[in-house]
């Protein structure tokens, strides 16, 4: 065979397998798209790892759903107790409370008004099991322990601090409290000396520092406790009035007769109204 067909099927073999240069390059697109693939595979496992540990922990949250407090006093509950203080004998009321927006305040006159819903926004800082004596008395800047009782100079000559053991007069005195349940009732209890006490309506509260075995005296306001529960009980009926009226038409008729003739005359009264109201 000829050396130059040879060489044409050489070079015709050539250009059809490529040459050996193209052998030796690197298929770099081919590693760049190898190497998107994996990334993208990785990024979706790390994705949907996350998802998976968000629904679990979504699921495992306990939701916490506040409840309106059903412990009187409510909101909208209004509430009143006597309460003063017995010194040595000496009873005297708190003042007028300097915030008279507070859910519960001192009249001044003896009362304390126990109202929640006046406080506004915080309203649910004076209901239930919060509506406590102590909650009273830190407002007022009176300081109760179980041995020692702290008068704001509010008082007048009463302010100061009274422990268990200072004189009343001869004796030592000793801190007490005394509740009753009503304003009219005869016997009483010893309360707890703690802020934890909660209230009730219409009860009467004495803080009393007192020798042992001294009798308290009740509050004195209790008569205005014992209206005011009346007030809450105390049902107005109106009656209604039923208005009748009657008119009456009443008529008179004469009647004359002449020799020869016939004359009939008719005259009329007015109208006559009659009203009855039941």
């Amino acid at each position: 065979m000829p050396k130059n067909s040879i060489s044409r099927k050489v070079a015709r073999a050539a250009a059809i397998g490529g040459s050996r240069s193209y052998k030796q390059r690197s298929p770099i697109g081919w590693y760049s798209i190898l190497l998107l693939v994996c990334v993208l595979g990785v990024g979706l496992i790390v994705f949907s790892r996350h998802e998976r540990q968000v629904r679990a922990t979504a699921a495992s949250t306990t939701t916490t759903t506040t409840q309106a407090n059903t412990t009187p006093p409510t909101l909208n509950d209004h509430w009143q107790e006597a309460f003063s203080l017995d010194v040595c004998g000496q009873v005297v009321n708190l003042p007028r409370s300097a915030n008279m927006s507070s859910g519960i305040i001192s009249d001044g006159n003896g009362v304390v008004d126990i109202w929640p819903a006046r406080a506004g926004k915080d309203a649910t800082q004076f209901e239930g099991a919060k509506a406590t004596l102590g909650k009273f008395l830190a407002s007022e800047d009176v300081s109760l322990t179980t041995t020692s009782l702290k008068l704001p100079k509010s008082v007048g000559k009463l302010a100061g601090t009274y422990r268990n053991g200072r004189k009343c007069g001869t004796k030592p005195g000793q801190l007490g409290m005394t509740i009753w349940p009503t304003p009219t009732s005869a016997s009483s209890f010893p309360g707890v000396l703690s802020g934890n006490t909660v209230y009730g309506n219409g009860e009467l509260f004495m803080l009393a520092f007192l020798p042992k075995g001294a009798s308290v005296a009740r509050p004195p306001a209790a008569p205005l406790i014992a209206a005011f529960l009346k007030s809450q009980t105390t049902t107005t009926t109106v009656k209604s009035s039923t208005t009748t009226t009657t008119t009456v038409k009443s008529s008179t008729t004469t009647t004359s007769t002449k020799p020869g003739s016939t004359a009939t005359s008719t005259t009329t009264s007015p109208s006559s109204t009659t009203t009855t109201t039941g």
